[in-house]
This record gives structure tokens, sequence and C-alpha cells, in this order.
């Protein structure tokens, strides 16, 4: 019987050192190059870069939820603001004149300057607000706007472009062809592809078929013939507390 449990413990010994040792890390061939967590961690972060950037493509995707407040009550200036992240975008609409400011964090990017949007032919200032879209690219902080253009029969829209640093105007873009009322009543949302310096809007139905823009014209954004300019930018700085 003692022998019986002398070799039982002897057994159990084995299998305790037999484990212990096959739990040791193996050693690195010197033929296999051991992983660099550093190069993981920049390759993550580049991940969403190289998901857009693939050869000089970048895509720009809708964003349906930003933050909108306006106050269109009768007076010498209606408002439209609306934001996203850490981006802020006011417009003033000045009896058949708009305009544009720019912030960034809270840091000024672009003061008040003229801008293209159709809020007062066969439109209103709740069909412009409704009709005005914000695109953005997350991995280069970029992004796209687009303001509802002058049209009698095809959907149009100015199109202006933002980083960091700056906010321009680019062309105006138009579809070019008649969609039915249930496309625009129905989901759908706009997406601007750059590649090669081209940029290129489309507009995507319910069940994922595209409508690409045609270009309009690259002409710079016409500032307004008015005497009244100088006027509207007192107006505008007073309203901003700025004397």
């Amino acid at each position: 019987m003692k022998k019986e449990k002398l070799l039982v413990l002897i057994s159990l010994i084995s299998i305790f050192y037999s484990c212990k040792k096959e739990s040791k890390p193996n050693k690195v061939s010197p033929n296999v190059a051991a992983v660099d967590s550093s190069t993981v961690v920049a390759d993550s972060s580049a991940f969403k870069r190289l998901m857009t950037e693939d050869n000089g493509l970048m895509l720009y995707s809708e964003i349906k939820k930003i933050k909108k407040v306006s106050n269109y009550a009768e007076g010498p200036m209606q408002s439209f603001d609306f934001s996203f992240k850490d981006y802020t975008f006011k417009i003033r609409y000045i009896e058949d004149r708009a305009y544009i400011q720019y912030k960034n964090a809270d840091k000024m990017i672009q003061g008040w300057k003229f801008c293209n949007v159709n809020f007062y032919y066969d439109s209103s200032w709740e069909i412009a607000e409704k009709d005005s879209h914000f695109l953005y690219n997350a991995a280069t902080s970029s992004g796209i706007l687009l303001f509802p253009g002058f049209t009698e029969e095809y959907a149009t829209y100015f199109v202006y472009e933002f980083n960091n640093n700056a906010i321009k105007y680019v062309k105006v873009v138009s579809l070019n062809t008649t969609l039915s009322a249930d496309l625009w009543t129905n989901s759908h949302e706009f997406r601007a592809v750059r590649k090669n310096n081209e940029l290129k809007i489309s507009l995507l139905d319910k069940d994922g078929k595209e409508y690409f823009f045609e270009d309009g014209g690259e002409d710079q954004e016409n500032e307004p013939k008015n005497p009244n300019i100088s006027k509207d930018l007192i107006l505008l700085n007073t309203a901003d507390g700025v004397k």
C-alpha cells in the first residue's frame, strides 16, 4: 500500500514539473522578428486615414445629427446656427443677403463674409435650413457644406469646403435630372469624394442607388453689388458685441 502511494506521489510531482516547464514563455527564434507594439499603435491610428485616403481618395459622409439653433422672427436680421464637435457656423440673413461666420473651438477662423444660399427665391428660411447639409471626414478633420442654390427644375447646391484653419467657396453643382418626390421624403444622404483634387458630390437613396451632381462652374462666389454692405457688417458686428 505504501509502495502504491509512493508511486502516485512521484507521478503527481512529475506532472507538476512538466506543466511548469510548458508554461514558461518560449524564446523568440532568431529567425522570427519580434512584434513592435509601438508599430501596432501607429498602424491602428492610421487605419481610418488609410480607409478614406487610399490612392488619394477622400470620402466625406453626411452627418445628420448636428446641433441647430435658429431664429426667424420678424426684424432686421434672422439667424441660423449649426455646430458639430468644435465646429460652429453662423448664418445671418439680412433682406435678400446672407453672411457666414466660422469658429473652431471658439477660435475665430472666418469673420462675416457673404454666403451663397437661396432662402428667398421660391424658398424660405426654414426650407434653406432643412436643405443645408454637413459632410465630414474625421481622418482629416475637414468637411463640406452644401447650401441650397437657385433652380427652377433640378436640385442645385452651393459647395463650401472647410478645415481647422479656413473655409472657402468651391463651386455650384446641379443634379440635372428630375427625381421622384419619394426620394426626397424617404431616407437619403449626401456624399462627397475628393480624388486628385477633383471633388464630386452625390446623393444616395434609401436603396443605396447613387446619383451624381454635375459641376456648374468653378467661378468664385459673387459678392452682392449692394451699397448697404457696410451697414450690414455694422449690424452683424453689433449683434456679436463687436464695436
